[in-house]
């Protein structure tokens, strides 16, 4: 089962953080989250500081369409990498609470923990956008590295049952 995305934004320029632009040619879906996490979580095994160098990069192609892969160290509390909200870098996860007041940051790196990752759901702004919107984003941990790592997509109708089942149809 592939989800579809509910509107595609080809062609649109947003602004998505400081001195940046971001072409988005439509929306990220579901498969496509879980196969650039799970890429990203391998070349951060492999390569490790200097893997997040290119996740950071956001030219990279870990940075596309409406979406981006960030990496936190949950253990040591601790925003590695976030291309589309530099400023975040070096800020505390544990902490962050989303535009409702959930403490999301937990849910993240508690979920991340979990075998082959899960979803968490919380309110955030689109790279470029001023209204927060529903993000729900795939996490995982990257195994024998203290990264915790995800991507999401902006979808107010997608339920968190049909996302699981994205990820069994992708073991």
């Amino acid at each position: 089962m592939k989800l579809i995305p509910i509107a595609a934004l080809a062609g649109t320029m947003l602004a998505a953080g400081p001195a940046m632009a971001v072409t988005l040619g439509g929306q990220a879906d579901p498969d496509e989250v879980v196969a650039k996490v799970r890429k990203a979580a391998a070349l951060l095994a492999r390569e490790g500081e200097a893997g997040l160098e290119v996740i950071r990069d956001r030219r990279s192609e870990f940075t596309w369409k409406d979406t981006y892969v960030f990496v936190v160290n949950c253990e040591a509390d601790e925003v590695l990498a976030n291309p589309a909200f530099p400023e975040r870098q070096g800020g505390d996860i544990k902490q962050h609470t989303d535009y409702n007041g959930k403490q999301y940051g937990l849910e993240l790196c508690k979920t991340a923990q979990l075998p082959g990752g899960g979803w968490v759901e919380y309110v955030w702004l689109k790279p470029g956008g001023e209204v927060p919107l529903r993000k729900i984003s795939f996490v995982m941990s990257v195994e024998g590295r203290p990264y915790q790592l995800g991507a999401g997509i902006y979808d107010k109708t997608v339920r968190l049952e049909d996302l699981a089942a994205v990820l069994e149809m992708s073991k």
